[in-house]
Formats: structure tokens, sequence, C-alpha cells
């Protein structure tokens, strides 16, 4: 797998973000003991007030959505790509350990 896909839909509320059921079976393959999830909701309120007091929201939001903490084992990851899911385009790009 050359990049995990992370799908960013966003809504009139807030902004979801998930992953497919083969990333998750990938995820489960690589890392018996994670536990991805489908997907994870942020209320825009939230995601504004994260963007401007810290920053990017997406450093954090995947450990989360693919269920490993470990930071060893999220460097053994290949690039983590996200993608707006109307239009296709990339909205980000995390290279874990970089």
């Amino acid at each position: 797998m050359n990049a995990i896909t992370i799908r960013v839909n966003k809504q009139m509320d807030g902004v979801t973000f998930s992953i497919g059921p083969s990333i998750r079976e990938f995820i489960k393959r690589m890392f018996p003991n994670a536990h991805p999830a489908s997907n994870i909701f942020v209320g825009y309120d939230n995601y504004s007030d994260f963007k401007t007091e810290i920053g990017r929201l997406e450093p954090y939001i995947y450990p989360a959505l693919l269920g490993v903490d470990d930071k060893n084992d999220l460097n053994k990851l290949g690039q983590i790509e996200f993608i707006d899911t109307f239009t296709g385009k990339e909205l980000h790009k995390i290279t874990p350990g970089d």
C-alpha cells in the first residue's frame, strides 16, 4: 500500500474524517492491537478553535482514526493523504517520522 487515504467530508455542522474497510483491515494486519475507527466527526466550532489555538488538526486525527498510538508504529506507515470526498483533491499530506 503506497499511501493511507483518509476521506474528508465537509458538512454544514463540521468535518468527518473516515477510512474505508480495506484501510481498517490493513491496519489490523499490520498492528494486531490497533482499533481503527470508521470515522471521526469534529464540529466546526471545535475545528475552528483548534486551528486558531494549536494549528492543523490532521496530525492528531490520523492516530486516533487508525487506532495506533505508539509513535514507533506510526513511523512505520507510509504517507497519510487527506482527500476531499467531493472534489477528490488532496487537502493535506503527512509522512510519519518526518
